[in-house]
C-alpha cells in the first residue's frame, strides 16, 4: 500500500454530453396553487349549522312576547352572578345560589312592607289633589290672561290670537287621533306581553331556570367547547365575550345609575322642602319615577322630570322653577360624574346616533327595543370592528384587543405565510 492510497480520492466530475439541437431539454412545468374548494361534507356541515341557527332564531323571534320572563331572568342572572361567584369560593355553588335567593327574597319583603305603603299613600294623595291642582291651574291661567289683555297692544293681539285659535282648532281636531294612537300602542304592548299563558308560566319557572343557569354555567361552557371546531373556538368565545361584556356592564350600570338618580332626586327635593318650598308629599313617588325612567336612554331623564316640574308649577311658579333647577342639577351630576364612572365605555355611542337608533328600535320592537337600543348598538359596533379586523388579517387575540381598547394603537397583524 503506497502513501497515496491513504488519501481519499476526490470524485471525478461527470461530464454530461451537450444537448443537441434536435434533442429539446426536458422542462418541468411550474406548479400552480390550485384554489382549495370545500368538500361536499364541509358544505353539508355549514348548511346544517345555518339551518339550525335559522330555526332557533325563527323560534325565538316568533315567541318573543312569551320570552319576556326569561329576558328578565337573564337580567337577574347578570345581577346575581358576581355575588354567586364570590360566595362560591367559601361554600358549594348550589348553596351560594340559595343564599343569594334568600337575600333577594328578604329585600323584596322589606320593600313591600316599608316602601310600598308609602308609595301607595302618595299615589292616593296625588289622585285626591287633582281637583285642587286643576283649580290652581285655572287661577294661574286667568292671571296670565289678565296680564296679557292689559299689557299687550291691540295690533299684536289680533294676529297672535288668530294663530292661537288656529292652533287650538288643529289640536282639537287631532287630539282624539293622538289619544287613540297612544292608547292603542300601550294596550297592544301590554296585551302582547301578558295575554299569553306561557308568559305566566314563565314567571313561575324563572327561579328554577335561573338556578340551573347559575349552577351549570361551567358545564355549559365545557359542552359548547366540545361542540365547536378547534379553529372556531377563539372567534366564538371572543364574540361571546363582546356580547357578555356590553350587556353585563350596561345592565349593572343602568340599574346602579337609576338607583343613584332616584336617591339624588329625593335628596334635592327634600332640600327644597327644607329651604321653604312647598314641594308636596310626593318626594318618594317622584324619586321612584326618576329612577325607573333612567333606564330609558337619552329621553329617560326628561320623561322622569316632567311629573315633578308639572306638580311644582301647579303649586306655584316659584316651586316649579325650583324643581326644574333641581332636576337640571341632578342631570348635570349624572352626566359629568356618575355616567363616566358607572357606565364608562360600555356603550360609548354618540347621543345623536343613539337617538336615531332609539326611535327606530322603538318603532320596530316597541318598549323593549327602546330599552335595549343602547347595548344592542354597542354590540353591533364592536362585532363589526372585530369582524373587520379578522378579515383584515389580524389574529383572534389582536382583533379582540382592538375592540376592547380601540383608542390604543392598532395591534400587529398576524404574519402571513410567504407566497
Amino acid at each position: 500500500m503506497t502513501k497515496g492510497d491513504n488519501v481519499a480520492r476526490a470524485p471525478m466530475p461527470t461530464i454530461e454530453p451537450p444537448i443537441g439541437a434536435d434533442e429539446p431539454a426536458e422542462t418541468t412545468p411550474p406548479t400552480q396553487n390550485e384554489p382549495a374548494y370545500p368538500s361536499r361534507r364541509t358544505l353539508a356541515r355549514w348548511l346544517l349549522v345555518a339551518l339550525a341557527l335559522y330555526t332557533v332564531g325563527w323560534l325565538l323571534w316568533s315567541a318573543l312576547p312569551s320570552l319576556i320572563p326569561f329576558i328578565i331572568g337573564l337580567v337577574l342572572a347578570y345581577l346575581m352572578l358576581p355575588l354567586v361567584n364570590r360566595l362560591d369560593r367559601k361554600m358549594p355553588r348550589w348553596l351560594a345560589i340559595l343564599t343569594v335567593y334568600a337575600g333577594g327574597i328578604i329585600l323584596i319583603v322589606v320593600l313591600i312592607a316599608y316602601i310600598a305603603p308609602i308609595v301607595a299613600n302618595q299615589v292616593e294623595l296625588l289622585i285626591n289633589s287633582f281637583p285642587e291642582l286643576i283649580g290652581r291651574l285655572q287661577t294661574i291661567g286667568r292671571s296670565l290672561l289678565q296680564q296679557y289683555q292689559s299689557s299687550v297692544p291691540a295690533s299684536i293681539k289680533a294676529p297672535l290670537e288668530e294663530g292661537i285659535r288656529n292652533g287650538l282648532q288643529a289640536l282639537q281636531a287631532n287630539i282624539t287621533i293622538y289619544v287613540q294612537s297612544i292608547g292603542g300602542f300601550l294596550f297592544a304592548q301590554a296585551l302582547q306581553v301578558i295575554n299569553t299563558l306561557t308568559f305566566l308560566v314563565g314567571f313561575l319557572i324563572i327561579p328554577i331556570w335561573l338556578f340551573y343557569v347559575l349552577n351549570d354555567l361551567h358545564q355549559g361552557r365545557v359542552l359548547i367547547e366540545r361542540m365547536l371546531h378547534p379553529r372556531l373556538r377563539a372567534d366564538f368565545w371572543n364574540v361571546w365575550g363582546v356580547i357578555n361584556r356590553v350587556f353585563s356592564d350596561y345592565i349593572r350600570g343602568q340599574l346602579l345609575l337609576g338607583l343613584a338618580v332616584g336617591v339624588m332626586v329625593g335628596v334635592f327635593l327634600l332640600g327644597l322642602r327644607l329651604a321653604g318650598f312647598q314641594v308636596g308629599n310626593y318626594i318618594l313617588l317622584l324619586s321612584i319615577i326618576a329612577g325607573v325612567t333612567e333606564l330609558i336612554p337619552i329621553i329617560g331623564p326628561i320623561i322622569g322630570a316632567i311629573p315633578g316640574v308639572l306638580l311644582g308649577l301647579f303649586i306655584s311658579p316659584e316651586t316649579g322653577l325650583a324643581m326644574l333647577v333641581a332636576y337640571i342639577a341632578v342631570q348635570q351630576v349624572e352626566n359629568n360624574l356618575l355616567v363616566p364612572r358607572i357606565i364608562g365605555e360600555s356603550v360609548g355611542i354618540h347621543p345623536a346616533i343613539l337617538t336615531v337608533v332609539l326611535i327606530a328600535m322603538g318603532q320596530v320592537f316597541g318598549l323593549l327595543g327602546v330599552i335595549l337600543a343602547a347595548p344592542l348598538s354597542a354590540i353591533a359596533r364592536d362585532l363589526f370592528i372585530y369582524t373587520y379586523r379578522r378579515l383584515e388579517g389580524y389574529s383572534a387575540d389582536a382583533a379582540r384587543m382592538s375592540v376592547e381598547a380601540p383608542s390604543v394603537s392598532k395591534p400587529a397583524r398576524r404574519k402571513q405565510p410567504a407566497a
